[in-house]
């Protein structure tokens, strides 16, 4: 029987006192590298971008940072928390702002005699969106715009599109 329970206990401590000892959890919460602050403004035609969303994409490190313009045009980056920035190095930046097509009639309630499936009878394909701006910006490709995060100074990069 002691053996039963020396067993019992070796395979108590594996579960719970080892992780903890090995520093199981003792760097939660921090990325898996670094990251420095990023903001700017976006204008198209000269006047503020609002909702595009940006991306920086850093090629080498394999690293995204997403923002959304505010009514101002202004983002900050997040990478792993929000608005912590982007990784150290260059990146290619996109800028997209989509528009989905509104309905045309607001739907009836489920329970009316009006009331039809979504799609019955209808073209089910995908959806149309409409680009506010020039798609050249949304691809990495073709974007143009490039920001070089620094890991101290001003990580402000403002964009005006065309």
């Amino acid at each position: 029987m002691s053996r039963l329970n020396n067993a019992i206990a070796t395979c108590l401590l594996a579960v719970f006192v080892v992780p903890t000892l090995s520093g199981c959890g003792s760097s939660a919460g921090a990325p898996p590298e670094p990251v420095y602050p990023v903001s700017g403004v976006i204008t198209l035609n000269g006047k503020p971008l609002v909702g595009a969303d940006v991306t920086y994409l850093n090629q080498e490190k394999q690293r995204s940072a997403f923002g959304r313009t505010n009514e101002e045009g202004r983002y900050q980056l997040t990478t792993f928390t929000q608005n912590d920035g982007a990784v150290e190095g260059k990146s290619v930046v996109t800028v997209m702002k989509f528009e989905a097509a509104a309905p045309s009639a607001p739907e009836p309630e489920l329970d009316s005699e009006d009331y039809q499936p979504p799609g019955l009878g209808e073209d089910t394909g995908p959806q149309k969106i409409s680009s506010d701006i020039p798609k050249q910006y949304a691809d990495v490709a073709t974007s143009g715009l490039f920001a070089n995060v620094l890991t101290s100074g001003d990580n402000q990069f403002d964009f005006e599109l065309e």
